[in-house]
């Protein structure tokens, strides 16, 4: 069984049924039938924390788009096995709504693609 879980602040919109579906889909496409992934839309601060902390890196960085955290204890990006945590995937929503403006897209697809982006790191593709 896929379990995804999402959680935002009430002023980031967003239809989380569909960005389950989504999340579910790209899953499945890869084989995996049983994980688990939270799914996370945060501000530009908590972003910026994140890089911070588990990247090293400094206040001028730019912020993130999207960021994946491996459930693995080894911090590996590796397909699991049944019944395993897969992981975190962080969405700066203000980050989001740049790239929705930018391409001239829906909001919720451009967080579906982020969304994805992230879930396929935490599966080991990397930029496919």
């Amino acid at each position: 069984m896929l379990r995804i879980f999402i959680t935002r602040q009430s002023r980031y919109p967003l239809d989380t049924k569909a960005l389950k579906h989504k999340i579910e889909d790209v899953l499945s496409l890869r084989g995996v039938k049983d994980a688990e992934v939270s799914i996370a839309l945060v501000g530009e601060r908590k972003m910026r924390e994140l890089g911070q902390k588990y990247l090293k890196e400094n206040k001028s960085d730019p912020v993130h788009e999207v960021l994946s955290f491996s459930a693995s204890e080894d911090g590996e990006f590796v397909v699991p096995p049944d019944k395993l945590p897969l992981g975190d995937v962080v969405i700066c929503y203000p980050e989001a709504r740049k790239i929705a403006i930018k391409k001239n897209k829906m909001m919720d697809d451009v967080l579906g693609e982020l969304a994805e982006h992230g879930v396929m790191h935490l599966l080991g593709i990397h930029h496919e």
